[in-house]
């Protein structure tokens, strides 16, 4: 009896360490791939998420900000520097797959905060006009793939200026960009834009909780990943986020894959 127990124990334990072991071997092997996307210092050395710092015009008023639905109660609020939503929501999903793969988490900086900083890994939220990392990328001569044009509310090809997908009214539409500055080749800068509320937080939904699916697409090369989001403002439709069309940077060609009609 006491034979056959110790040798259950002993299998216990061996069993114990193999599931042990098997997941430490998973767990780095998905890390590595993490790295591929978010780049080797981002794991070592953590990420920046980096939001759009907005300010209210002179004439708009002491407390401009009210609870909606209660518009006409009276009730106002101040508020000195207003967040965009889709970032708050674009912050909260990156956050957690950050935190669980790096087992760090995040610094959340402003765009004023990091405006004069290069040397450092980020991905930042909002268009140019709004977020001047966005606008740091894009003119950024590391990015050869596209241009966030928008006064023309248009994605762009880099080399010929060509809209690089046909929008449709019912869609808020979404640019992934990553890209390795040429001030810091080894580090990785990813933008996350949109053509609408959710276009923004749409795509960083999709960085976040689909980024092996990128991953299989790009390895560790420059990409922009052009998305399509249902444009519902309060059901949360980030998860409907689709990828349209993604191009890839191998050495000095572009490679795109059109995925719109092959879904």
């Amino acid at each position: 009896m006491w034979k056959n127990l110790a040798l259950n124990v002993f299998g216990g334990i061996l069993a114990g360490l193999a599931f042990s072991l098997w997941h430490g071997v998973v767990r780095e092997f998905t890390k590595r791939r993490f790295k591929q996307i978010f780049g080797l210092k981002a794991v070592e050395e953590g990420i920046t998420l980096v939001y759009e710092e907005l300010a209210l015009p002179l004439q708009g008023g002491s407390h401009p900000y009210c609870k909606p639905g209660y518009e006409a109660t009276g009730r106002c609020f101040s508020i000195s520097r207003p967040i965009p939503i889709a970032s708050v929501r674009a912050v909260s999903y990156l956050s957690s797959t950050i935190g669980k793969f790096i087992r760090k988490s995040p610094v959340v900086r402003s765009d004023i905060e990091v405006r004069n900083l290069l040397d450092l890994d980020f991905v930042c939220f909002g268009g140019p006009f709004s977020n001047i990392m966005t606008e740091t990328c894009m003119a950024n001569s590391g990015n050869r793939l596209v241009i966030f044009d928008q006064t023309a509310s248009q994605f762009k090809a880099k080399n010929d200026g060509q809209p690089l997908v046909q929008f449709h009214p019912s869609f808020d539409y979404g640019l992934i960009l990553k890209l390795h500055p040429v001030q810091f080749p080894e580090r990785v800068w990813i933008v996350c834009a949109g053509i609408g509320e959710r276009g923004t937080s749409g795509t960083a939904w999709y960085l976040a909780n689909k980024w092996q699916e990128l991953r299989s697409k790009t390895k560790d090369k420059p990409f922009a990943a052009i998305f399509r989001v249902e444009p519902d403002a309060h059901s949360g439709r980030d998860q409907s986020a689709e990828l349209l069309k993604i191009i890839v940077l191998n050495g000095e060609k572009t490679e795109t894959t059109n995925l719109e009609n092959a879904q």
